[in-house]
């Protein structure tokens, strides 16, 4: 697909995947024909529309809980009536409006365009004409806005597109009526801190033009020099820095010390006005002797130049490898208008183009990674290897992939026979829900020819864990950890000891809600990687493994220590030698010496792994059991398995349209039946399975004989994922249909309750998540709000909002706040809330990285753990203190899993690590020759993960494969 922005007062849609349209949408909104969806934001739905003319505009439409608070529909009314006054060369146009409809919307135009954040992160800063350049423009464009009586209040690289002809801005004026969705986690202004001014730090309400020249020449600042001039490790340091310190001006050129000191000085009347900026810039500019064609190529570097005409050409979109080789960096700002926090967490890195959704309050990016330098692996629904045309048209060629997905890379011996499907794919947050009824969804096409995913008929998804791809990452990925929440100086290694936070020097900070740490990994050797599927728009994986190896070879990355790891791969195999003074096998009554060891399959593995007596059950196309003492295979089945679940010495699991069970013990069939529809989630408990089907179908089985107990349709179908799916809790079934949550007997499916947590569009597009505590309430995130519910009759206890949405379910601790108990959970920006599990109030909040990941945080021990981007981050669970920070050097996956004052976890960069919970310090490291898949498990001394090298690995929890480890 190809893709651009639409740009104009209510931000930006960057990057974006059009999706089909859906029953509930309209064919027509004003005098536009809708062509799809690109997505939903901080105010609504956001449609692709045509003009009888045939050009393309980006329609926002407004949620109907915005459009009934009349207070909003006056600001609305008044705001677009100012916007649409704006006719400034160097802005983006309303191209239409109409406030006053019963779903009030608005168009803006649409122009592919780089940001100046873009271009400075890719092709590194400008030289001093080109910012004068930049400066004359966006002051022209100031002008324009303040003399429509508006003041931009959020003016910052991502909000300055560059065309040849000049800059553009973006996302001007229309904000208040949102505005307390752009707060930063200080609750202290509206904008951005690294930008803003310090009037708007300190009342953001009462700024007037004066405000926006200061930003302007904190964006000069950082197109000049490429960091901000205010930078601290969080939204207050950096406000602390405003306030109280001067800009880092380093690197700044002194020709342009003169124009930046006049914008920027703390008394806003002693600033220059836009026309004044005008006439200081146009001698330096248009001169004697200059260029005065006022085009780009006079003032960028190549570079540049060619970045901008890519753009224009429709060339944004490249197949997925060219987009990593190149180094895609941060983009505009997804979603910048209401709802967006700024260009860091929420800003979008779409140089490659990749599949990005517009953000609002409760709206996460879609795919990519933030502004901070990271680049996005996100796929197309055409899948990885699929041709990606640029969308001149703008008309969607088949139906839209709510997750991108790849398909099998093979059954046993050689490729995946058409027709058969993949694991469930993850739906996308920037993908639009639909806002009505919930229903089945259109039937999908074939997928594009050679794109490696399988696309079932009826589905919209492809499916399947993907084809290999060549490793992308060195095997010496810089990992280190601290106190200090930055990466350590040049060859010091995670097992040295942490530095105190005090000694840590401050990292820039761009973002509204920057990361505590905005330190990089080490950049990864070019690759060409395909994007594989991710739940709602977690970023797809930036690394993978080697090329493949047959059954029984060994992996090409053999592990850093010890001995080599003992390797099966379904072939009947002599036990592992034994130690010294030990018998061969294990030994009656007696100690046993036990080796590490992996398990090669012949297909790809995906998910986590399931320890069960003595077994170690793995999904690689179909179910494996293998031996926790030897690694040797004792079972797999001969059917697919796409999901399973282990219960009551049964091994459930589904082929899809079949629901299955076996023996735990041998894999012999219990029973098995068709389940008139695809199964994507699947849980046991209490001697029920409860399945969800696509389609919006809820079913309960009683697992012991697979007698259907009870079904319902119409549930809802806009995340059919696993993470998504049913919840069974405490005897009760929990499933969201119509904008409610309903809880059902789990064995009569009797309504005992239901509640009011909005639809889709009300939540921003992400799924409910819901956990049951045993202090007898539901806690329940939906979108940017957490509900805190009676679990027996539905009464609402409490509810706290958030500035943005939360991907993961709550994780609840009992127990006073003092003690360490609460809720805690992280939003998609990566802050980290502690919520009183009595009152909802809010005990503190810490930001990290953006975070996608779609598993809740983990506490122990009075820690709270989790991963964000490519750190592991460790917090006081009482106080909020930061512990410790470990970078890995790509993006964590999974949950870790903390056993033993030990902390487990997998990362994209290939290696799976163990680190002292409590102090940070690396204990030890696998690399192994594929990423890290699902959550790692450690049971008995041991930790057990998959690897996209194909290999299950079973580890001395204590030292890796460094040495034997004695069990009785």
């Amino acid at each position: 697909m190809g893709t651009g922005r639409f740009y104009g007062p209510y931000g930006e849609v960057a990057g974006q995947v059009v999706e089909q349209l859906t029953q509930h949408d309209p064919r027509r909104i004003g005098p536009f024909e809708v062509l799809g969806r690109l997505g939903s934001g901080g105010m609504g739905l956001v449609y692709l529309a045509r003009s009888a003319s045939g050009r393309r505009v980006a329609i926002k439409t407004v949620r109907t809980e915005l459009a009934e608070d009349q207070l909003f529909r006056v600001r609305f009314t008044r705001e677009v009536e100012a916007a649409r006054a704006v006719s400034g060369f160097y802005t983006a146009a309303v191209v239409d409006a109409d406030p006053r409809a019963a779903v009030p919307w608005l168009a803006t135009a649409y122009v592919p365009a780089p940001s100046l954040e873009e271009i400075v992160t890719e092709c590194g800063p400008v030289p001093v004409q080109a910012v004068r350049w930049l400066a004359a423009g966006v002051a022209e464009a100031l002008q324009s806005i303040h003399g429509a009586g508006l003041v931009h209040r959020d003016l910052k690289p991502s909000n300055v597109l560059v065309l040849e002809d000049g800059p553009r801005v973006i996302d001007f004026g229309i904000a208040s009526g949102v505005s307390n969705t752009r707060l930063t986690m200080t609750n202290v202004a509206v904008g951005t801190p690294a930008y803003m001014s310090p009037e708007q730090a300190r009342d953001s309400r009462s700024v007037t033009g004066a405000s926006d020249i200061f930003s302007l020449a904190s964006t000069l600042v950082f197109a000049a020099t490429g960091h901000a001039p205010f930078h601290g490790a969080n939204p207050v340091e950096t406000v602390f820095m405003l306030l109280r310190e001067g800009p880092d001006l380093e690197g700044l050129p002194e020709a342009l010390r003169p124009l930046i000191d006049s914008c920027m000085r703390m008394a806003a009347e002693e600033r220059p006005t836009p026309a004044d900026l005008q006439a200081q810039l146009a001698p330096h500019l248009f001169g004697a002797g200059s260029d005065d064609s006022g085009t780009v190529s006079a003032w960028l570097p190549s570079t540049a130049v060619s970045l901008i005409e890519r753009r224009r050409g429709g060339r944004t979109m490249r197949r997925q490898h060219a987009v990593a080789a190149d180094g895609a960096a941060a983009g505009a700002a997804v979603g910048s208008g209401p709802g967006a926090a700024g260009g860091g967490p929420g800003a979008a890195a779409a140089a490659g183009g990749s599949a990005l959704g517009s953000v609002g309050p409760g709206g996460p990016p879609a795919a990519g990674r933030a502004a901070s330098g990271q680049d996005p692996a996100a796929s197309g629904p055409g899948g990885p290897g699929a041709a990606v045309a640029e969308w001149d048209q703008g008309i969607p060629p088949g139906p839209p992939a709510v997750g991108s997905a790849t398909g099998p890379s093979g059954a046993e011996g050689g490729s995946a026979p058409d027709g058969v499907p993949g694991p469930v794919s993850g739906s996308s947050p920037g993908a639009a829900p639909d806002a009505g009824p919930v229903v089945s969804r259109p039937a999908a096409q074939p997928g594009t020819p050679g794109a490696g995913s399988v696309q079932l008929p009826g589905a919209q998804v492809p499916i399947g864990p993907g084809p290999r791809r060549p490793d992308e990452t060195g095997r010496d990925a810089e990992a280190a950890a601290t106190s200090g929440w930055v990466r350590p100086p040049a060859g010091q290694d995670g097992a040295q000891a942490a530095q105190p936070y005090a000694q840590q020097p401050p990292r820039p900070a761009s973002a509204a809600v920057p990361s505590l740490s905005s330190a990089e990994p080490a950049a990864p050797a070019p690759s060409a990687p395909h994007p594989l599927a991710r739940p709602y728009g977690t970023p797809g994986p930036r690394h993978a493994g080697n090329a493949d190896h047959g059954p029984g070879q060994p992996s090409a990355v053999p592990p850093p220590t010890g001995p080599p790891l003992p390797q099966h791969s379904g072939v009947p195999q002599s036990p592992p030698p034994a130690g010294p003074g030990q018998a061969g096998g294990p030994q009656p009554g007696g100690p046993q010496r036990w080796r590490p060891w992996r398990f090669r399959m012949s297909n790809d593995v995906w998910g986590s792994p399931v320890v069960a007596d003595e077994l170690v059950y793995v999904t690689s196309f179909e179910v494996h059991a293998l031996d926790v003492a030897s690694g040797r295979r004792q079972f797999k089945t001969r059917e697919v398995a796409w999901s399973m679940a282990v219960s009551g010495g049964r091994v459930h699991a589904s082929d899809g349209p079949s629901l299955y069970a076996l023996d735990a013990t041998d894999g012999s069939e219990r029973w098995r039946l068709a389940t008139d529809g695809w199964v994507y989630s699947l849980q046991v408990a209490r001697g029920t399975v409860v399945t969800g089907t696509r389609g919006g179908g809820v079913q309960a089985w009683e697992a012991a004989s697979g007698e259907k107990l009870w079904e319902l349709t119409g549930a809802q179908a806009d995340f059919e994922t696993p993470e998504a799916g049913p919840v069974i809790a405490d005897g009760a079934v929990c499933t969201w249909a119509d904008g409610r949550l309903y809880v059902l007997e789990a064995r009569t499916g009797a309504e005992r309750w239901s509640y009011p947590v909005g639809d889709a569009s009300a939540t921003g597009g992400v799924p409910v998540r819901v956990t049951s505590a045993p202090d007898g309430t539901l806690y329940v995130c939906a979108g940017s709000r957490v509900f805190a519910l009676d679990a027996a009759t539905g009464r609402e206890r409490w509810r706290f909002d958030a500035p943005a949405a939360f991907l993961c379910p709550p994780a609840f601790v009992p127990g006073p706040g003092v003690t360490g108990g609460g809720i805690y959970l992280a939003d998609y920006l990566g802050t980290v809330y502690a919520l009183d599990s009595g009152t909802g109030h809010d005990r503190w909040r810490i930001a990290t990285e953006p975070r996608h990941s779609t598993e809740p945080v983990v506490t122990a021990d009075g820690l709270v753990h989790l991963g964000s981007g490519s750190a592991l981050y460790t917090l006081d669970a009482v106080s909020g203190t930061p512990r410790w920070r470990f970078a890995t050097g790509a993006d964590v996956v999974g949950a870790p899993v903390v056993a033993d004052g030990r902390v487990h976890f997998g990362s994209a960069d290939h290696c799976l690590y163990t680190v002292d919970a409590v102090g940070g310090q690396l204990r030890w490291k696998l690399a192994t020759g594929g990423e890290i898949t699902g959550s790692p498990v450690a049971v008995g001394g041991v930790v057990y993960a998959c690897s996209k090298d194909r290999c299950v690995y079973a580890l001395d929890a204590t030292k890796g494969t460094g040495q034997a480890r004695h069990s009785a």
